[in-house]
């Protein structure tokens, strides 16, 4: 399972592939990936 996140609506959730589109607002092309804090904070101080 992996962590995704809609990045139109902020929807997180799990699953086993990527879907074209988010389940719970149904934008098509925004779902991706899920960062780790690690992730933003890195991106923060880039």
């Amino acid at each position: 399972m992996i962590e995704l996140e809609c990045r139109s609506c902020g929807y997180k959730f799990t699953s086993s592939k990527t879907p074209n589109i988010c389940p719970y607002c149904s934008k098509q092309g925004s779902v991706g990936l899920r960062k780790s804090a690690q992730e933003l904070l890195d991106d923060t101080f880039d």
